[in-house]
């Protein structure tokens, strides 16, 4: 195939080209009948002429006039283009950088020597003269794998432009996860948002109950979902992937990186969604996008005749292959949260924006924590070390006294009570205050109760005394509240307020005010 005029010119069109000049038709009609310009009809008739064809000799068979087309051409270039003057004389230079054992192509080729030369020629000069000379930089000569059926699946994501996350909702970045299998061809397409772990794995999941069964083998992307550092031989995958891996009984080959043949199939088919799935079509959200995309992959795409196979996907799928899938597991896969954690000083993990303890031994090290529906596993080095059931509320601590050394449990359980008695030699008010601090979770308020007694050590024990009455009274223990009590001076009520009692939540009166909050302009709570 050859470039001319911003047009590929087949070989087939060369010989229709030269069999019209043959049969006697001149360049204005050739160029009126094939749509070629004047020039490179001219062009190439000037190569049949030197490859021997002529008029009223026999026209030669069309394998036989393309050998001797490119051995005229070939010939041509050789013989008189100006351009490999210049190359010539560099062709020891040239062939040191072929022999430096470093992949270079021809392009970069071409780049150094007008860098080197200051002299401009065309890429395709270059092309043609590291074959003539060096014999190098042929087409590369690929093989063509098949698979048996239900032994592999290639997914990936592609981009799917904008889409909403309801009607008239705002649009959002939206992604298209793609699972095709290698012997039908027949494929899952979903429309998401995100593509995280989760997502990725409840992807492949419901593309597994789509086709009513699993692959032997699924063939990714370098994703950082799927593959946290890609590598041809030995390939490090996600825990969660490996795990859903393990479940489902498939083997994950994650594809080279930036090696887009290896995965052909399934990275043929993103334009194909985008053109034919999406192109021209406005949904009304995502949801309506992915009703359409299973109805498109059973009976659009899926129907149509495939340009490699010259057979309709879904039918081969459902005739052929669909037996040979593994079956489905009977439980379904409980999709788990991993993360690497340190273990902090204070024995504790932060894991999804709770803490769990961990005993005193595994202090600085680096562990991996697995989170489940119900459950949180903590694993050093493959084994299980901790177990603690799951919080979902932020900011819980989850912790196991038992981690604690015996002597450093001592001092904490002692801890809250040294702050009740500081607290009661400050004066009643303020031991009344620290103990509603403390409360049932001592531990977990402790630093809060230490920062009022130290608040006492700043303002005084009267002050202290006046500002826990205070805070006593509208149930208000937050500390940046009592602080801003002592810093403006403020008293407690005088006199008791009538008013009337309404049903309170656990968090006591800290939302009701005296009747002169509104009227006064000093005894405002921060």
């Amino acid at each position: 195939m050859v470039s001319v005029s911003r047009r590929q010119v087949t070989m087939n069109e060369i010989v229709e080209m030269i069999f019209q000049w043959h049969q006697g038709a001149g360049f204005k009609q050739i160029e009126r009948s094939l749509g070629f310009d004047r020039n490179t009809v001219r062009k190439y008739i000037r190569l049949a002429q030197v490859a021997g064809v002529a008029r009223g000799t026999p026209f030669p068979p069309e394998e036989e006039l393309a050998q001797k087309l490119q051995a005229a051409g070939e010939a041509s270039f050789l013989r008189t283009t100006p351009a490999r003057a210049l190359i010539a004389p560099h062709r020891d230079w040239i062939a040191e950088l072929l022999h430096k054992g470093k992949k270079i192509d021809a392009k970069q080729i071409w780049r150094l020597f007008e860098e080197k030369t200051e002299r401009r020629i065309g890429y395709c000069t270059m092309l043609r003269y590291l074959r003539s000379e060096f014999h190098w930089c042929a087409p590369v000569v690929t093989v063509r794998i098949e698979v048996e059926p239900g032994s592999q699946a290639q997914v990936d994501f592609g981009s799917a432009g904008m889409m909403r996350e309801a009607p008239g909702g705002r649009l959002r970045k939206a992604w298209a996860f793609i699972m095709v299998l290698s012997y039908s061809r027949h494929r899952y397409v979903r429309f998401v948002f995100h593509m995280d772990v989760r997502t990725w794995i409840d992807c492949h999941e419901r593309a597994f109950a789509f086709f009513n069964g699993c692959p032997a083998t699924v063939v990714l992307d370098n994703l950082k979902s799927g593959v946290i550092k890609p590598d041809i031989y030995d390939p490090t995958l996600n825990r969660a992937y490996a795990e859903m891996e393990r479940h489902y009984g498939f083997v994950a080959d994650p594809a080279k990186v930036r090696e887009a043949k290896h995965k052909g199939k399934v990275e043929r088919l993103v334009p194909v969604v985008r053109g034919q799935l999406l192109a021209g079509r406005d949904f009304r959200d995502i949801e309506e996008a992915n009703e359409k995309a299973l109805l498109w992959c059973k009976e659009q795409i899926g129907m149509q005749i495939h340009g490699t196979t010259k057979r309709r996907p879904f039918e081969v799928f459902q005739n052929e292959e669909a037996s040979c899938l593994k079956a489905l597991p009977a439980e379904a896969f409980d999709i788990p949260l991993w993360k690497a954690c340190t273990v902090h000083p204070d024995h504790h993990v932060v894991f999804d924006r709770s803490y769990y303890s961990l005993p005193t031994r595994f202090i600085g090290r680096q562990v991996w924590v697995r989170g489940g529906c119900r459950q949180v596993h903590v694993f050093l080095d493959g084994q299980l070390i901790k177990t603690h059931n799951r919080s979902f509320v932020p900011g819980t601590f989850v912790t196991d006294q038992s981690d604690y050394p015996p002597d450093k449990l001592a001092y904490l359980m002692a801890a809250p009570t040294y702050c009740r008695g500081q607290a009661a030699q400050i004066g009643p008010q303020t031991e009344a205050l620290v103990r509603s601090i403390l409360g049932d979770h001592a531990m977990r308020n402790l630093r809060k109760a230490q920062a009022v007694l130290r608040l006492a050590k700043k303002y005084g024990s009267a002050a202290m005394e006046s500002a826990a009455e205070r805070s006593l009274f509208f149930g208000n223990f937050r500390y940046r509240s009592i602080k801003a009590i002592l810093e403006n001076g403020w008293k407690p009520p005088q006199e008791p307020v009538e008013q009337v009692r309404l049903e309170l939540s656990e968090l006591g009166k800290s939302f009701l005010r005296p009747a002169d909050y509104f009227t006064s302009k000093t005894e405002v709570l921060p």
